[in-house]
């Protein structure tokens, strides 16, 4: 990847995150605050490789990840009645941890199966204590959808690092 190409990507992807934030900001998710939310689940399908394939893997991947905080955080505010909430904690977190990777154990061809996507779900719903959970699921969507756009950008560079408008391969 050439200067060139880097320097224009960062451009396609700043432009792609002002529109986004412009809009978002203008949505009514935006009265949430959780806008940064979107900055938990466009990384994560980045460094995931952001393949177009993978797009609804990682969006279902997180919505499990939503589910799987809700139950860490019950079973949490379960064990706190017999114990410290410390304790609590941790005791949650060890147990449902180790249940929550077991989806590594889940066949690549099932859509479930992105467990870092299901970590960002996990960590957006602890971050609301549980609440806002429709849009806590609508901003991890609309962050794979973000790093989605962003690296379609990648078809409108040559392999130099120019702007092309051909009709892309992929």
């Amino acid at each position: 990847m050439t200067a060139k190409y880097r320097i224009n990507w960062g451009i396609w992807i700043g432009v792609m995150t002002g529109i986004y934030v412009f809009l978002y900001l203008n949505s009514p998710l935006a009265q949430y605050g959780i806008i940064w939310i979107t900055f938990i689940a466009l990384p994560i399908f980045f460094n995931g490789g952001a393949a177009r394939q993978d797009y609804f893997s990682y969006f279902l991947s997180n919505i499990a990840g939503v589910a799987w905080g809700l139950i860490f955080l019950f079973f949490i505010a379960v064990f706190a009645n017999f114990m410290s909430d410390v304790l609590a904690t941790a005791l949650g977190c060890l147990i449902f941890t180790a249940l929550c990777c077991l989806h590594m154990l889940v066949p690549n061809k099932f859509l479930f199966n992105k467990v870092p996507a299901m970590f960002g779900g996990i960590s957006a719903t602890f971050s609301q204590g549980g609440e806002n959970v429709l849009p806590v699921i609508l901003t991890l969507l609309c962050g794979v959808t973000l790093a989605l756009i962003c690296n379609e950008g990648r078809n409108f560079l040559s392999e130099s690092g120019s702007w092309t408008f051909k009709k892309s391969k992929s």
